[in-house]
């Protein structure tokens, strides 16, 4: 679980830094101040080892795909990732966990001859021979005490066979990292997936319990093909199951979150403006259920809001827990770039009684 979280150089972030993380932490903060990005930031550097994750990423705010040009004008796709489009910076994710120590990531843009390697007469050689002048590289270097090195992401828009690819192929994530966006839904195999895995071990009770916040009278959940697509059906006592979409964008949006975090132990859930399609009645008891299965998966979340009913009833529903284990992280551009406030109990309590802005 990660302590501390820091961001130079990504997207919007010059140097932001984000101490006294917590099981659950609430990013909050007034329209494009960096919500999204910190996420993605926390996504990319959840994947360690794999560069191509500073390209997927692009997916959860609608660009579905890498659109390849090869006007000598074009920009890489991944400039946008640099702060003001400034490819010439690095972009470097720094974490600290209380057992793990520090990991690092470094992204930077270099050409096919800045990738040198010896001769025997000391010559000096590209690495990557067979790319153009006009290819470039996003090279992601990692440290951490186990392990360090890098992958490259090789861009060459003179070869439409193969843009872009990878060099070295990259491990496995060191954990579980989802990220659930806030207007792209998922397609219903990856849930149907997502289920299975819980269903092979017999943990669906965990999604089924907290379901019924939104449904109480729902019983069962089963997987079935429609249309060649398996989509979960729920048993509402009636004379037929029910294809979960049917019973509204709440329950989606509830089982998307929840099947996510139960697949991933030890990991980490990144979740985009919370309270869409959530009536603010239900959201006490979605905090509570949050609670209860982050510990009991030893799950890490991170979540966006624009909603000051959603903060109080994430407060209220943690004030009435064993463990306070909640902060909210509120974002603010300032003359030095976009800094950090983090509230604790206490101090969120505080901010709540006064009318303090805290969203």
């Amino acid at each position: 679980m990660f302590t501390s979280f820091e961001a130079k150089n990504f997207r919007g972030f010059r140097d932001l830094i984000i101490s006294e993380l917590n099981r659950v932490n609430l990013i909050a903060g007034v329209n494009n101040v960096g919500k999204t990005s910190l996420l993605e930031a926390l996504f990319v550097h959840c994947g360690a080892y794999n560069p191509e994750l500073a390209l997927t990423i692009n997916a959860f705010r609608g660009i579905e795909e890498v659109k390849v040009e090869y006007q000598k004008s074009a920009e890489f796709p991944w400039n946008s990732l640099f702060n003001l489009f400034d490819a010439k910076q690095i972009i470097e994710l720094r974490s600290e966990h209380p057992t793990e120590g520090s990991r690092v990531l470094r992204l930077r843009e270099v050409t096919p001859n800045q990738v040198l390697v010896g001769t025997k007469k000391g010559e000096r050689k590209s690495q990557y021979t067979e790319l153009s002048a006009r290819a470039r590289i996003l090279r992601l270097e990692y440290e951490e005490e186990k392990r360090g090195g890098f992958y490259d992401l090789i861009f060459d828009p003179t070869d439409r066979q193969r843009v872009p690819f990878i060099r070295p192929t990259p491990p496995e994530p060191p954990f579980p990292a989802f990220f659930q966006a806030a207007r792209i839904r998922m397609p219903f195999g990856v849930e149907a997936e997502l289920f299975g895995r819980l269903e092979i071990q017999k943990k669906e009770g965990d999604i089924i319990q907290f379901l019924k916040i939104i449904e109480p009278n729902l019983k069962s959940l089963t997987l079935v093909y429609t249309m060649g697509q398996p989509i979960l059906h729920g048993d509402l006592g009636r004379n037929r199951l029910l294809p979960l979409p049917i019973m509204g964008e709440g329950m989606v949006r509830l089982a998307s979150l929840i099947l996510r975090i139960a697949n991933a132990p030890n990991g980490i859930v990144l979740i985009d403006e919370i309270e869409n399609g959530l009536h603010h009645s239900i959201m006490p008891k979605l905090w509570g259920a949050i609670a209860k299965l982050a510990r009991k998966y030893n799950t890490q979340v991170f979540a966006t809001t624009h909603s000051l009913e959603c903060i109080k009833a994430a407060h209220k529903a943690f004030s009435g827990e064993n463990t306070y284990d909640f902060r909210v992280h509120r974002l603010q551009s300032t003359k030095e770039g976009i800094q950090a406030t983090t509230y604790d109990q206490e101090d969120l309590e505080t901010a709540i009684e006064i009318g303090l802005e805290v969203r």
